[in-house]
């Protein structure tokens, strides 16, 4: 009986030895299980990173010097051209780019804000910048604060005819399209900044602006370009007046006419 009690001892320290080893090479498994894990949880947090500072820095090369042209149809558009606000067109006037908004909720408007100044730039035969800028009085001398957005891969495509010629614009253009590339925006006044960060947080990716510095945005994440949009486009001279005629459509479908979804816009030079 002692020799049997003997082994049943021995038997149970050998169990446990067993379970011991069987413990430590779980304790070992797993240690090192979550130390992969931590290696790959922090590589892909560096990726993130560097995915997000991709997304914040943005370049966008000059934006508004002019330079080269566009085709559209049998005419060429070059240049600088004046936005031709409501009170232009009202009083048959060449564009000036300024309008009153005093008693106006226009888009984007700061606190204090008067007038709106608009221009379109053509800063290549595939590219253009659209420029407005807010300002504190009612003839567009005290700027706010801006935001200029350039546009590339334009391009023209068929004609499109039986267009409302009412406005002053003819009776036929062409289907055009374009993607958003980049921008940038200031404000020159806390209240231009404040609505500028309010209004296109979406395009700062939430990186907001501070007042007096400009900030570059991309029109699509970690620099591809944005959705396309469909437009029609004119161009004609009068003699003493060259204008450039545009209907922005949406990022789905071009504009039936010139005025249709209030995107109906005449510049000049």
């Amino acid at each position: 009986m002692p020799v049997l009690g003997l082994v049943t001892i021995g038997s149970l320290i050998i169990i446990v030895d067993q379970i011991k080893e069987i413990i430590m090479k779980k304790i070992i498994f797993w240690t090192a299980l979550i130390s992969v894990l931590g290696l790959l949880i922090g590589a892909c947090a560096k990726r993130d990173d560097d995915t997000a500072t991709t997304q914040f820095t943005v370049s966008c090369e000059d934006t508004t010097t002019a330079s080269g042209s566009i085709t559209i149809g049998s005419e060429t558009v070059s240049g600088t051209y004046l936005w031709q606000s409501w009170t232009d067109s009202q009083n048959s006037q060449q564009a000036t780019g300024c309008q009153d908004i005093t008693s106006i909720n226009y888009y984007g408007k700061p606190t204090g804000g008067q007038s709106i100044f608009k221009k379109r730039i053509v800063t290549s035969s595939t590219s253009f910048v659209d420029y407005e800028a807010f300002y504190s009085d009612t003839a567009c001398t005290s700027r706010m604060g801006y935001l200029e957005t350039r546009y590339s891969n334009v391009s023209v495509g068929d004609q499109v005819s039986g267009l409302d010629n009412s406005s002053g614009r003819p009776t036929s253009g062409y289907k055009v399209t374009y993607n958003g590339e980049c921008g940038k925006l200031m404000g020159d006044t806390d209240a231009a900044t404040d609505k500028l960060n309010a209004t296109y947080a979406y395009l700062l990716k939430f990186n907001l602006l501070t007042t007096g510095t400009e900030q570059v945005f991309g029109m699509g994440f970690s620099g591809q370009l944005g959705d396309t949009n469909y437009d029609i486009w004119g161009a004609g001279d009068n003699g003493t007046t060259f204008s450039f005629y545009s209907s922005r459509g949406s990022t789905e479908s071009q504009p039936s006419d010139w005025d249709a979804n209030s995107g109906g816009n005449t510049y000049q030079r």
